[in-house]
């Protein structure tokens, strides 16, 4: 199963954080830094996801912990 795409038009790559592709998230990052986005101006316009919500990872770091019931690809 993959993991849903990015939510920046046109991207395929996977979704990391808020919807958003390692990638995009980082350069959307440095925009806000700089003043030149703003975090509740993107989420109204649907570029990111509100905190908390969007990570694309299937599984997460948890499928590490003992117990877990995800399997990986080498099974």
């Amino acid at each position: 199963m993959r993991p849903p795409s990015c939510i920046y038009p046109g991207c395929h790559n996977s979704r990391r954080t808020r919807g958003l592709c390692h990638g995009h998230y980082q350069t959307m990052r440095a925009y806000v830094r700089q003043g030149r986005a703003d975090e509740r101006d993107l989420e109204a316009r649907g570029l990111l996801m509100p905190k908390g919500q969007g990570g694309g990872s299937v599984n997460g770091h948890e499928a590490f912990l003992l117990g877990s019931d995800v399997r990986g690809d080498a099974t």
